[in-house]
């Protein structure tokens, strides 16, 4: 856990190192609090469009890594002190106060998304929600680890697995999903652990910076200093933090901080000057192509979001000609910026085709709770009917179906009203861009219910789930509120609301690594495919074999081609993992290393004698290459996962 703990702590600085300078040059009239919480954000953005940019001139990211961070942390420094002016004079201001529930916040983040990990067992972490997307994302950041995109482009399929069986599953993805394949081979390279030991802990290094990110943004719809924190510590731990988290898109993950940074920068006050101009449409203009670079599927919902935010300040009279030239100059210049990419408007376009195509099996995994019961889905409260019925002893604290109904009206009620408000409060435009978002999901939930396409209505309302809740808050939180609204009755009703609601994504925090010590999950929840739960990750005796030994190659073999990808992408580093076939070429008498699948009565016994190591579910064996040749015929390989 230590370890984890180390390689996520260094990923934030390396982010928030990166994004520092370039955030204070280009936002110099924003306050120094929330330059510090946008920088992380702002750091794996830049981080992320110049990998992608080294993919493209055909590097490997494993070999850039700490090479690209030494450049862009020097480009930020010399940033920070073009901007030094500017960063001293925002010094005398900076709010103690919410400097203070900023950091406390983000250790208690930091303490409920690694305490599953700690509550669960090995396999936790490796076959959490849908594995499947895991173990797309964990062969390409293999494949970027070493070798450059063309690579196997240049080679027929039988010779990319000939050079390394685990290349051969990242071959047919090479034309998507580059950017949070590389990211994923950046952030173990710049932590110090294996692709598949990081692959979690790297998703969860974007959710402090979402948590980091949402400070601000909450902030600026009005949001007092503990408020904002409690609500950013809910958005990133609550039921919608662990459901996009248990889908497992890489992609989506990592555009959640993102995003909120776009809608940040959107919602800021209009500079005058010239100079300032020219900042804001390069920071616009960044945030779009960062966006459309790390998740290219999400941008029809920006793009309609921010123009839809755009429509709605133009027709309550509040958008200027200058901001509208600024913004409309912004997107154009992110758009053009996309033209090295241009490929991936194609991929786009697919991807939006398939998922629509997606099978009822699909939302059935993932949105049951959704559609249970629609209000509470929305909001994300489906666990107050029965996120305690699996825990013995605790049942009691469930609460009836129709009082999470009538709960789930009346926060719906508030968002409304926070509707409201957003359009009549003129001192600022957050909470406006915060209800346009939110609109932008909401429609596509709507849109494709109506098309009976519930797998896409499910992920168009997870997008931008942040915004919904948002609005709700504001509505409920915000001070002072704006006439005629502000009565009493009102503010005390949504202060109780905003508590409960509240009170009820911290408990979904708690729920989790109670659910995880069990091996468990929640009713009507993410499905997790059955055979991974018998798959036994603790890997401490096999690896003690080969390092004792000293091996350089190991050959696996599985009937389950998920155990497959699993020990391999374990092994794969510190020995380079073969395919039995090769191994068995070797002279006869050459002593090799294969890992089979090991049978429930324990090794048989003509392999008895060459075990060196096992667990639960495989079994390594020292034999002489001649003995493994003669073995070949009767073993069952799969490695199609």
């Amino acid at each position: 856990m230590r370890e984890i703990v180390l390689a996520m702590v260094a990923n934030c600085l390396v982010f928030t190192g990166v994004g520092l300078g370039p955030m204070a040059a280009l936002a110099p009239r924003v306050g120094l609090l929330a330059v510090l919480a946008m920088a992380p954000a702002v750091g794996y953005a830049l981080y992320s469009v110049a990998l992608t940019w080294w993919l493209l001139q055909e590097g490997s990211a494993g070999s850039a890594a700490w090479p690209l961070a030494g450049v862009l942390l020097a480009v930020s420094a010399a940033c920070l002190a073009l901007a030094w002016k500017s960063v001293r004079a925002r010094l005398p201001v900076v709010s103690r106060r919410r400097a203070v529930a900023g950091l406390l916040g983000l250790a208690m983040c930091l303490g409920l998304l690694i305490a599953p990990l700690a509550a669960g067992n090995k396999g936790y972490a490796v076959f959490r929600g849908n594995a499947s997307d895991s173990f797309i994302y964990m062969f390409l950041a293999r494949y970027f680890d070493e070798y450059p995109r063309s690579w196997a482009f240049e080679r027929t399929e039988e010779q990319v697995t000939a050079a390394a069986p685990m290349l051969g599953p990242a071959r047919n993805m090479l034309n998507m999903r580059w950017t949070s394949g590389a990211m994923l081979t950046a952030g173990s390279r710049l932590g110090g652990m294996g692709i598949l030991d990081f692959q979690y802990p790297f998703t969860l290094v974007s959710y402090l910076l979402f948590f980091a990110a949402l400070l601000p943004f909450l902030t600026a719809m009005g949001l007092s200093a503990p408020a904002a924190a409690l609500s950013a510590l809910a958005l990133s731990t609550g039921f919608y933090a662990q459901l996009v988290l248990d889908i497992r898109a890489f992609s989506q993950i990592n555009t959640l901080p993102l995003a909120i940074l776009l809608i940040y920068v959107l919602s800021l006050p209009t500079p005058q000057r010239r100079s300032g101009a020219l900042r804001r449409t390069a920071l616009l203009g960044f945030c779009y192509l960062t966006t459309f670079v790390n998740y290219t599927e999400i941008f029809p919902m920006i793009f309609g979001a921010a123009a839809s935010y755009l429509t709605l300040k133009a027709a309550l009279s509040r958008l200027t000609r200058r901001e509208l030239a600024i913004q409309s100059a912004g997107f154009a210049l992110g758009m053009a910026a996309t033209w090295p990419v241009r490929f991936l408007w194609e991929h786009m376009l697919a991807q939006i085709h398939f998922t629509e195509t997606a099978p009822q099996l699909w939302s059935e995994a993932y949105f049951t709770w959704l559609f249970h019961n629609v209000p509470a889905g929305i909001f994300g409260l489906p666990l107050l009917e029965n996120g305690f019925s699996r825990l013995p002893g605790w049942g009691f604290l469930d609460w009836p179906g129709w009082l999470v109904t009538v709960f789930a009206c009346l926060v719906c009620a508030f968002f409304l009203l926070g509707g409201l408000r957003a359009m009549a409060d003129r001192k600022r435009d957050a909470p406006l861009v915060a209800l346009a978002f939110a609109a932008a999901s909401l429609a596509a939930f709507a849109l494709f219910c109506y098309k009976d396409k519930p797998w896409v209505a499910g992920k168009g309302l997870s997008y931008f789930y942040p915004c919904v809740t948002a609005v709700f808050l504001y509505a409920a939180l915000a001070r002072p509120m704006a006439r005629p609204l502000a009565n009493r009755a009102v503010g005390l009703c949504g202060l109780t609301l905003a508590t409960l609601f509240l009170a009820s994504q911290f408990t979904v925090a708690g729920l989790r690594p109670a659910y995880a010590a069990k091996d468990l999950d929640y009713p009507r929840y993410v499905r997790n495919h059955g055979r991974y739960r018998t798959i036994d990750c603790e890997l401490a005796p096999i690896r003690a074999a080969l390092r004792r030994a000293k091996a350089e190659n190991v050959a696996i073999c599985s009937a389950d081609p998920w155990k497959w990808a699993f020990l391999g992408l374990a092994l794969d580093g510190p020995v380079h993992v073969d395919s039995p076939a090769r191994l068995a070429t070797l002279p006869a008498d050459t002593p090799v290393f294969v890992a089979l699948d090991r049978p429930i009565a324990g090794a048989p016994a003509e392999l008895a004698p060459f075990l060196a190591g096992e667990n639960a579910t495989f079994a390594l064996y020292r034999l002489p290459a001649g003995r493994l040749a003669a073995l070949l015929p009767s073993l069952a390989c799969e490695t199609n996962p």
